[in-house]
């Protein structure tokens, strides 16, 4: 369905448009290039003369076009008549240790959030709990302030919309660290809730990590506490993968490639981690959309056009610098630091759109091959813009030619351009990032891949109300690359084999892509990575030092299973017992499946098994009429497609087009379907499969339903592993299922016993 606006901007889907006009037609705009034109022209407006209608239409038609997507504060505000003047995103500043510095930063922090910024910094600074206080008394620690700062965002909204975004940082040395890295455990003590919290790792602790020493915890001269390295690093690895924090800010990597680096430290960042820089600092961010640049998409003549992605940078960069001087400022600081360098920060959206476009597996050797090439493309065309605006406009004011040559990033850029900065000076001290563009993807990019992420998921259902009390309508909504092959293709035909979603990727070349992309970044990265179902700490932990050893700036993952992993983490000597209630992961569009035809006493049975990531996700019985012969005899793989809820197709066959069986679960539909979707729950809640099978032969009524359920999931089972047919608990902490994988394990706490 396309929603059409005036002068002809077409939304491809309903939810697209109803999302920018609650967010960004704020100004009285009764169409979508009202808010480019105005936008155009408010950041332009600071041109000279001669160039300044000419300029306008550019950005306009990039704009208008797709190619470029400002940032939200930029869409929502950037106005000639804006009574909100703030267009950049998120800001930092410092926290001093003194009272007078806290309430202080405080104060900056409440001004910020009331102009609808988010707030990030570092709070290394202060003094650990027990220290003494010049004037008598013992310092309450970095976590007792971090809670009034909290307090404070929970109070202010931003703009009279929203709450302010915020994180903070504390080195790994400190001697509060391990109290910051277990403060907030979700929803078991709903603390800090308006922060994100990230440790700062230096190479210091890496190397005692990997060779087992001692590490010392201090402020300023003074050691507080020494600690085994790899104990530390545990602890802040579980907390991470039960509870999704801390992130990591690995501090001396971001100061390796610090282009002001004889100036200042880039020791902080923003709310969602895309921009590394110092105090004081803004974001003022913008996106080129790369599916744009795809041409002839999903043929054997896709190509993306590297010289028109260059061609609309270059009006990126400019549209940006432009802002720094169109805008206002939070505060004096901010506004005199930011003119000085001149830090912007513009990226890109759609990759996993882009590559599902030309035909490329997201986190395959040839996606990271487009990666590494289209942001070299990006760093090449910013850094010859910015370039080119420094002999137009001025270098920014604290340029200095012989320090910013030797920087190590701009050691790496391509001689010609070294040679321009070293001839003309740069606009602007970094340039490039990759922020996670959630709601301007979703509505102007046209709900294509945010930022770096592949596709979450191909479509999913949501409900409409309309008119009065519970009376709802379902819409479904398409991802960008998804909607595009059915009106291509046809709307009855499967997903290609290279479409694929986060659930379906590797987590180690998920990092190896981010990667590529990074050593052409010179801020950083916004990138949340999701864990397959199933991962085991041990896991984690060597992912965890793998993002390190490949050189990311920032690692934060997301584990669907860290809730449930956190409150089995509770002893079971305690008085209270939990319940662990797990959410499922996502069940993708189409599922591979595996068609099982089983005979029992001369009855035909069929147990279908959707498979996510190799393992039952979900059955489906089929109990065979005696009279009737079923159509799917003979086959035994295929693709189980949800069309929508309640409705599933059955997809056979390697002819194209592919035999599909519509709704099928409706035409053999039997009593004993309601059993296997109450099996499916388990499964795709995460019940081990020897546990299923256990409980299957427990009954005395040993139906066929059970035998045949029992025999396929059986198939499933891995060598070595052993059948529960017992309630076993744990004899550490009384809450685990005990299986067998040569050892004795609980998958609750991880006691082990070898046999």
């Amino acid at each position: 369905m396309s929603v059409v606006l005036k002068k002809n901007f077409t939304f491809k889907q309903p939810l697209c448009e109803e999302i920018f006009r609650r967010k960004y037609m704020l100004h009285g705009e009764e169409s979508a290039e009202e808010v480019f034109r105005s936008v155009a022209k408010e950041i332009a407006s600071v041109e000279a003369e001669p160039l300044r209608a000419e300029i306008e239409e550019s950005f306009y038609r990039e704009i208008h076009s797709g190619r470029l997507i400002p940032a939200g504060r930029i869409l929502a505000n950037a106005r000639p008549d804006s009574p909100m003047k703030n267009y950049n995103n998120c800001f930092t500043i410092d926290v001093e240790d003194s009272l007078e510095g806290i309430y202080d930063s405080l104060k900056e922090d409440a001004v910020i959030s009331k102009m609808g910024g988010g707030v990030g910094f570092d709070i290394s600074k202060l003094r650990p709990k027990g220290d003494f206080l010049s004037r008598g008394g013992e310092s309450s620690g970095v976590v007792s302030f971090l809670r009034i700062f909290d307090q404070s965002a929970k109070t202010i909204m931003t703009g009279g919309q929203r709450r302010s975004a915020h994180i903070a940082l504390l080195d790994i040395a400190h001697p509060d660290v391990e109290e910051f890295i277990e403060v907030k455990q979700g929803d078991a003590n709903k603390e800090l809730t308006q922060f994100n919290i990230s440790v700062k790792i230096t190479d210091e602790f890496m190397k005692a990590v990997e060779h087992d020493e001692e590490f010392k915890l201090h402020f300023g001269d003074r050691v507080y506490k020494t600690v085994r390295a790899r104990e530390l690093y545990d602890k802040l690895a579980r907390h991470a993968f039960i509870h999704n924090e801390p992130g990591i800010f690995n501090a001396d990597t971001v100061e390796r490639f610090n282009n002001g680096y004889w100036a200042f430290a880039m020791d902080r960042v923003n709310p969602c981690g895309e921009l590394v820089m110092p105090s004081y600092s803004l974001c003022c961010l913008a996106a080129m959309k790369l599916s744009e640049f795809v041409t002839n998409p999903f043929s054997s003549d896709s190509s993306f056009d590297y010289e028109a992605f260059a061609r609309s940078v270059k009006v990126g960069i400019r549209f940006l610098d432009n802002v720094l001087d169109v805008t206002a400022y939070p505060l004096d600081k901010i506004e005199k630091f930011s003119k000085q360098w001149r830090r912007i920060g513009l990226g890109f959206t759609a990759l996993g759109t882009t590559l599902t476009m030309l035909g490329i597996i997201y986190g395959s050797d040839k996606s990271i091959e487009f990666a590494s090439k289209m942001s070299a493309t990006l760093r090449d065309a910013s850094y010859r813009t910015s370039a080119e605006l420094a002999a137009e406009k001025g270098a920014f004011p604290a340029f200095d030619a012989s320090p910013i040559l030797a920087a190590n990033f701009v050691r790496d850029l391509p001689e010609d351009i070294r040679a321009l900065i070293g001839k003309q000076g740069l606009r602007n001290i970094q340039m490039n990032t990759v922020a996670p563009t959630g709601t301007t993807s979703l509505s102007v990019g046209q709900n294509c891949s945010s930022g770096i992420e592949p596709a979450f998921a191909l479509q999913y259902e949501r409900n409409i109300r309309v008119g009065r009390a519970d009376e709802v309508t379902t819409e479904t909504v398409y991802d960008a690359a998804w909607l595009a092959w059915k009106e291509e293709k046809g709307h009855d035909q499967a997903a290609p084999p290279w479409m694929v979603t986060a659930a379906d990727i590797d987590p180690y070349r998920s990092i190896d892509l981010q990667a590529a992309i990074q050593q052409n970044i010179d801020h950083s990265i916004s990138k949340t990575l999701n864990l397959p179902p199933g991962t085991t700490f041990d896991q984690y932990k060597d992912l965890f030092l793998y993002a390190y050893k490949k050189g990311l700036k920032g690692f934060t993952t997301f584990n669907p299973e860290g809730s449930m992993k956190g409150v089995l983490e509770h002893s079971g000597k305690s008085d209270n017992k939990f319940i662990s209630r797990s959410s499922a992961p996502p069940r993708p569009l189409e599922l591979p499946c595996e068609i099982h035809h089983v005979k029992v006493r001369g009855k035909q049975y069929i147990v279908i098994t959707g498979n996510l990531n190799g393992s039952p996700y979900e059955i489906f019985w089929i109990d065979v009429p005696d009279d009737e012969k079923v159509r799917i005899n003979g086959w035994t793989k295929g693709v189980v497609r949800k069309v929508k809820k309640k409705r599933y197709d059955l997809v056979i066959g390697d002819r194209n087009p592919r035999l599909v069986f519509e709704d099928f679960t409706k035409v053999y539909d039997t009593p004993n379907a309601s059993l296997a979707r109450f099996i499916s729950m388990a499964l795709r809640h995460g019940t081990p499969l020897q546990f299923i099978i256990g409980q299957l032969q427990k009954d005395t009524q040993f139906t066929d339903f059970e035998r045949v359920v029992g025999r396929v999931l059986k198939k499933y089972i891995r060598d070595g592993e052993e059948i529960i047919t017992g309630d076993w608990r744990c004899p550490e902490c009384d809450t685990g299922l005990i299986f067998h994988e040569g050892c004795t394990t609980c998958p609750a706490c991880g006691w082990s016993k070898c046999k």
